[in-house]
């Protein structure tokens, strides 16, 4: 009955504008229906997809019986497509949350070397259906870096699944971890022995130059999912880089350091260029008493994360501390206390385990970019390194 009159006087409504001689209003729905109903959508095909994944998988081990190598192709073809299909539907949602401006990093320390052991089985798989050498050369040595594992995750994968479909058969391709001290970043080098093809290294060289514009269009670069991969590669800060000479073809793709100066920095940088109406940048230092595990961190690293805007900046400084960037707004303490506040209260009451601890906030002022950008770089640094009190830059 409800559902009725509300119909009814919709139309009502539209005929007494028609017959005043008005426009009718149109109302557009709200970004977060979109992205709500992507990721509902996701989730009703990622459930079969997931299903016909695992069993082609148990068949192929021989579950079921012996296989000829024929039949293990064939099943190892229907996992690798029902893999693509699965990265598809995370494409989708990324393009749906990246258009309409509600895709949010999640950012915290990551170990690059734990990412490319998330999506390793599903890359090797490709490369034996494709008939390709694709060696990793781990190292787990390397330090932490800064980012959001599930989208550089993503972002890896469409690169290296983007290579794989171009790459010649029988060709060899190596994925080595390094670290760049000059640059302060963390990354994996994309080894393609043997000369290249052409559509190889132009695919390569859009990916790099879509990258360093740090553009959310996809106009720049012929391949959808790589071109998502760009923009995620620059909502995390990283940078791609590609060379070509007699060996072969080089892709980098680096992060930056767990260091909160450089990944400050960037951030500034980027939001300078991403967004030219970004003058002021307001800081604050969010910290707790004490923190016995990891996971109570990371919890208190998702409630900054969750309450600040796509264009702010939550990074840890320790396990104890966290300094936020709020680009240009001013930002009361009171209220960004209560928000947090609040959100917490949330969580804690779904918390099976230890309540998470009290979060204090403390206002380090509004800064103007670029002009201020050297000194909060340089003020902020020396308050990590000595903890000593910053002076505010609040104009």
């Amino acid at each position: 009955m409800t559902d009725r009159s509300s119909s009814t006087r919709g139309v009502a409504d539209g005929i007494h504008a028609g017959l005043r001689g008005g426009r009718r209003r149109q109302r557009r729905p709200h970004p977060s229906r979109f992205t709500t109903f992507s990721e509902s959508l996701a989730h009703d095909v990622r459930t079969p997809l997931t299903v016909i994944q695992e069993y082609a998988t148990l068949m192929s081990e021989g579950l079921v019986g012996d296989l000829t190598d024929e039949q293990r192709r064939i099943l190892d073809v229907v996992a690798d497509r029902a893999s693509d299909l699965n990265r598809a539907v995370d494409n989708a949602i990324d393009a749906s949350k990246l258009g309409t401006k509600s895709h949010r990093v999640w950012g915290g320390r990551c170990r690059l070397a734990d990412i490319l052991t998330q999506i390793r089985p599903q890359l090797l798989r490709k490369a034996t259906v494709r008939k390709i050498d694709l060696h990793f050369e781990p190292n787990a040595d390397l330090p932490d870096i800064h980012c959001d594992a599930d989208s550089v995750a993503r972002a890896i994968a469409n690169i290296v699944s983007g290579v794989l479909n171009l790459a010649a058969e029988s060709g060899r391709i190596t994925i080595s971890q390094d670290v760049d001290w000059d640059l302060k970043e963390v990354g994996i080098r994309l080894c393609i022995d043997g000369p290249s093809s052409a559509a190889t290294l132009e695919l390569l060289g859009e990916l790099a130059r879509c990258a360093a514009a740090q553009k959310e269009t996809d106009e720049m670069i012929r391949s959808r999912e790589l071109a998502l991969a760009a923009q995620l590669i620059a909502c995390n800060l990283g940078r791609v880089a590609a060379t070509d000479d007699a060996t072969g073809a080089t892709l980098w793709i680096g992060f930056p350091l767990a260091d909160s100066v450089e990944v400050l920095r960037r951030h500034l940088v980027r939001a300078m260029r991403h967004h030219p109406d970004a003058q002021r940048v307001s800081l604050f230092r969010a910290s707790i008493r004490e923190a016995d595990d990891e996971d109570l961190s990371r919890d208190v690293g998702n409630i900054l994360n969750s309450i600040i805007g796509r264009r702010d900046l939550a990074v840890e400084l320790d396990g104890t501390r966290w300094l936020l960037s709020i680009v240009q707004r001013r930002v009361g303490r009171e209220s960004l206390c209560r928000r947090i506040e609040r959100r917490r209260q949330k969580i804690n009451r779904r918390r099976l385990g230890r309540p998470l601890p009290e979060i204090s906030l403390q206002s380090y002022g509004l800064w103007r970019l670029p002009e201020d950008q050297t000194r909060v770089l340089s003020t902020i640094g020396r308050w990590i390194k000595k903890r000593v009190p910053v002076e505010s830059g609040a104009t």
